[in-house]
């Protein structure tokens, strides 16, 4: 196979009205000249094959992506390497994700933030939940589960800007199907 691996995270595919079949999904990614191009489940994960860095920009495959899907598709890019060191820099340990009710959640960010932004974000974190920010990513442990948290993940992103976020669970198993 040629080219370096890229993974696609895609916020609010086939959520409300964002329906899509994966040939739909994967359309665009083929019309970008990407090689190797598959989906992982039915909710905007997709990873391709590209051997120019700047094909892969996320302005550039978001606005194929909104051409082809009528809608806007924010669209989180990063290399195999990058997934792959997202999965291993999980910072909670083992008694503690065993203590939880909630699945280990990662939010992809566009940038990093800035010092002062992470402690404008974390200061929306309530007690029982734990939240590290790392890069262009975050990671939020829920103690009761997404839906029994008080986390306001809205707030948050409006502090630290637009994301995507899956469990970690989903990226590591993406990760590991598409390894080379």
């Amino acid at each position: 196979m040629s080219g370096d691996r890229y993974f696609a995270f895609l916020r609010a595919i086939n959520t409300g009205n964002r329906r899509l079949t994966n040939e739909q999904l994967l359309a665009p990614f083929l019309e970008l000249d990407f090689t190797d191009v598959a989906a992982y489940q039915a909710a905007g994960n997709v990873t391709f094959r590209c051997n120019d860095s700047e094909a892969v920009a996320e302005e550039r495959i978001e606005a194929r992506l909104a051409d082809a899907y009528g809608f806007e598709a924010p669209t989180f890019i990063r290399s195999e390497a990058e997934v792959a060191g997202t999965v291993a820099g999980a910072p909670f340990a083992a008694d503690e994700l065993a203590a939880s009710a909630g699945k280990l959640q990662v939010a992809f960010l566009r940038e990093a933030p800035s010092s002062a932004t992470i402690d404008r974000a974390l200061a929306l974190v309530p007690p029982e939940d734990r939240v590290v920010v790392s890069d262009r990513h975050w990671y939020w442990l829920p103690v009761a589960g997404v839906s029994g948290s008080q986390l306001p993940v809205k707030a948050i992103e409006a502090v630290l800007g637009e994301m995507t976020m899956r469990t970690l669970g989903t990226v590591h198993r993406i990760s590991t199907k598409f390894a080379d």
